[in-house]
């Protein structure tokens, strides 16, 4: 009796073509890649016949990305996700200074008078000490200062006014940049900012705190990569340099340091951007394929925020020295002799405390 007919034994399954992910399941037609067999639901059409799922996802991950002249993947739409990130943190950190509220503070010669107590923990302080006696500030080993000040502001109108800066900017270097590039031009920029006005402080110096220097970072890297490309307009990059330099200048509640401190680091930053097909002919790898591009231009600028955030750390270490040192002691704002007493926490502290209405201290 023939195979196939009425009453014959029924072919083993094992005789049958099957699918190689569904071995129940048969499969007459075979991959144009690999040629193993697949199933009907394993069937991705092609230019040419049908693919297997594993060679359509090998050939996807081979395709190289396409991406912006900075390095960032190309995205037909970027949401800003770093910058409303770091704009809810800002948020979120102006809430808890309310929430935390206040505490009583001695003050140098004598007396109490109210201070935010999570400025105090967080602000950039050079160096002082509680009432008790405990040293603080960055000079006494608080380097976390320094960072933690970037997301503390001293009113409304203050961080109101940085963080409308940031979201109209911010998108725009994000997209180019990209995420990671982004977020670290933030904070390295911020910090270099913090260092710079660091640099200058004395034990008798008012603190600082806010995004300025963070944000001037951002301005500076977007100016240079945009002056180079030509996708800005000179008249915002004016309106820039003036809110971010000359405006500072003119108030003496503005830290201007932590400013010129974070445009000049991002400026720096951003010029390894805006000049990466100059440097990488420099190099001799203009006819390298494009991802080898990418990963040399990642490699430079990767290279230079280490650079800057070294010399953040070498700055700070050296002016840390300099502060601890009893021969500068006499290092003050008028040149007089500086003898620290057990209740000074700030420095400079007026008749009556006005930080509640920011005005005290530095704006950053």
């Amino acid at each position: 009796m023939p195979p196939g007919s009425p009453g014959s034994p029924p072919v083993p399954a094992t005789d049958l073509p099957t699918c190689y992910r569904h071995p129940e399941r048969e499969a007459q037609i075979r991959c144009t890649r690999c040629e193993r067999r697949i199933c009907p639901e394993c069937m991705v059409p092609a230019s040419v016949g049908f693919q297997c799922p594993d060679c359509v996802r090998g050939g996807n991950q081979q395709v190289p990305k396409a991406r912006t002249p900075f390095g960032a993947v190309l995205r037909p739409r970027v949401v800003p996700v770093v910058t409303y990130s770091l704009i809810a943190l800002n948020f979120v950190m102006f809430g808890l200074q309310h929430i935390v509220g206040t505490s009583q503070v001695g003050a140098a010669g004598g007396g109490v008078f109210q201070v935010n107590t999570l400025d105090m923990r967080l602000e950039l302080i050079a160096k002082g000490t509680w009432v008790d006696g405990q040293p603080i500030g960055v000079a006494n080993g608080e380097w976390y200062r320094l960072v933690t000040s970037m997301f503390l502001h001293a009113n409304l109108v203050h961080i109101a006014s940085n963080m409308i800066s940031l979201f109209f900017i911010g998108p725009m270097l994000e997209a180019m940049l990209g995420k990671l590039r982004f977020v670290l031009v933030y904070l390295i920029g911020g910090l270099a900012g913090a260092v710079t006005s660091y640099w200058f402080m004395t034990p008798l110096s008012p603190a600082s705190l806010g995004a300025s220097g963070a944000i001037s970072a951002v301005f500076g890297c977007l100016v240079v990569i945009g002056l180079r490309r030509k996708i800005l307009d000179p008249g915002m990059i004016v309106v820039v340099l003036v809110i971010n330099i000359v405006i500072p200048l003119q108030n003496t509640n503005i830290d201007w340091r932590d400013h010129v401190g974070g445009v000049v680091a991002g400026a720096l930053i951003g010029a390894v951007y805006a000049f990466a097909p100059e440097l990488i002919r420099a190099l001799g790898k203009a006819r390298a394929p494009r991802e080898q591009q990418v990963r040399l231009l990642n490699g430079l600028g990767f290279g230079t925020m280490a650079l800057v955030l070294a010399l953040a750390i070498a700055g700070t270490a050296v002016h840390s020295a300099h502060l601890n040192d009893p021969a500068n002691r006499t290092r003050t704002g008028d040149g007089a002799p500086y003898s620290p007493g057990l209740t000074r926490v700030v420095t400079d502290v007026p008749d009556s405390y006005p930080q509640a209405s920011g005005t005290y201290p530095h704006w950053g």
